[in-house]
């Protein structure tokens, strides 16, 4: 569930990296839709790094060792 839960997160995070370029190319107006993409896009990594620290710390996340 929490492996899945991250990935999600990274879909999230592509898909809005692509529709704010898409965004900024097609909008040749002052549109504020690649501004919104950029917010949500910093708002999905920030819980993707905070859910990826919650895991470590609660051991769902174990790191690779050698």
């Amino acid at each position: 569930m929490f492996k899945y839960a991250i990935v999600t997160l990274l879909i999230l995070i592509i898909y809005n990296l692509v529709m704010g370029f898409i965004y900024i190319l097609k909008d040749k107006s002052s549109s504020k839709r690649g501004l919104a993409s950029l917010k949500t896009r910093i708002i999905l990594s920030l819980l993707l790094f905070i859910l990826i620290i919650v895991g470590f710390y609660t051991d769902m996340i174990k790191p690779n060792s050698f």
